[in-house]
């Protein structure tokens, strides 16, 4: 459930990004949630494959969880097709944040397929594996969406921008963070360590280390974008313009307000950036606050 308001919001991003009215395979795209949700509401047993299910009902349900990963995939080509027509647009941090999503959900989702089988799961049960897998799919999806729709959609909200540069440092702090401490957990599960575990073998010890670092870069680069937007309201720059959208209110003319003026940081002037629908060229025109053309 929590995984499908990113779904959302990584479309309606991808649609925007790529400069089209309609998002690419639309219809597949909404297929592929209803298949999801329908098919999602009927696997809740692959986590009872260790409990002594009697044949039929296993292979029923691993086969039923299996299957999920198709319209799963739909969604996930159909967001790389849309992201290819925003090369323009490549050094734009939520590209990079949606290239991102896509990673760590793929991942998840390979390593949901390894776990749907019945023989396997009963070997990765309960271990640090599926705690890999849970984070990656949901905790990673879900602030991953989370951190797009305010890269995506801060500047209409409080009418400044963010800092580029810094965001990109934030992208790749949280990257490097977050796999440093989720993927040597899916090496701790192959090799039988449970969770919920108080001790364990001295051999386990070093790739703990790896994890607890991993872990505290992640927090670091969680208070890092904190700061990001708090610098975006301290520096002010005031940001104008026409969003490429097939949202009406996103699409028309967004002006500052009042006080987003008068804080500007350029006390002499604020930029106007215009996207064309039919160039996708930025044109930047500094007007005087003083009237002056």
């Amino acid at each position: 459930v929590l995984i499908f308001l990113g779904f959302g919001i990584v479309s309606y991003v991808c649609g925007s990004l790529s400069g089209n009215d309609s998002l690419f395979g639309y219809l597949g795209l909404l297929c592929a949630s209803g298949a999801i949700v329908g098919l999602g509401s009927v696997v809740w047993a692959h986590h009872m494959f260790v409990t002594g299910l009697d044949l039929k009902t296993t292979v029923f349900f691993s086969s039923v969880t299996m299957v999920i990963g198709i319209p799963t995939g739909i969604k996930v080509f159909s967001w790389l097709y849309m992201l290819s027509g925003s090369g323009n647009r490549l050094s734009d941090p939520s590209v990079w944040w949606i290239i991102g999503f896509i990673f760590l959900f793929t991942v998840g989702g390979v390593t949901g397929v390894v776990l749907s089988s019945s023989i396997l799961d009963s070997l990765l049960h309960d271990t640090w594996f599926v705690v890999a897998h849970f984070h990656y799919v949901l905790s990673l999806g879900s602030y991953s969406a989370v951190v797009i729709s305010l890269l995506w959609w801060w500047p209409i909200m409080v009418g400044v921008s963010l800092n580029k540069y810094l965001l990109q440092g934030h992208w790749v702090s949280s990257m490097f963070g977050f796999n440093l401490c989720f993927f040597p957990m899916h090496f701790l599960g192959i090799w039988g360590l449970p969770r919920r575990v108080c001790s364990f073998d001295s051999s386990f010890s070093w790739v703990h280390f790896i994890s607890s670092w991993g872990a505290l870069i992640s927090v670091v680069s969680a208070f890092f974008i904190v700061y990001v937007f708090w610098e975006s309201l301290v520096v002010r720059n005031v940001l104008v313009g026409v969003w490429s959208s097939n949202v009406d209110f996103v699409g028309s003319l967004v002006l500052p307000l009042k006080h987003h003026l008068g804080y500007s940081s350029y006390n002499d002037c604020w930029f106007w950036w215009y996207v064309s629908r039919r160039c996708r060229r930025c044109r930047c025109c500094c007007m005087m606050k003083s009237g002056e053309s």
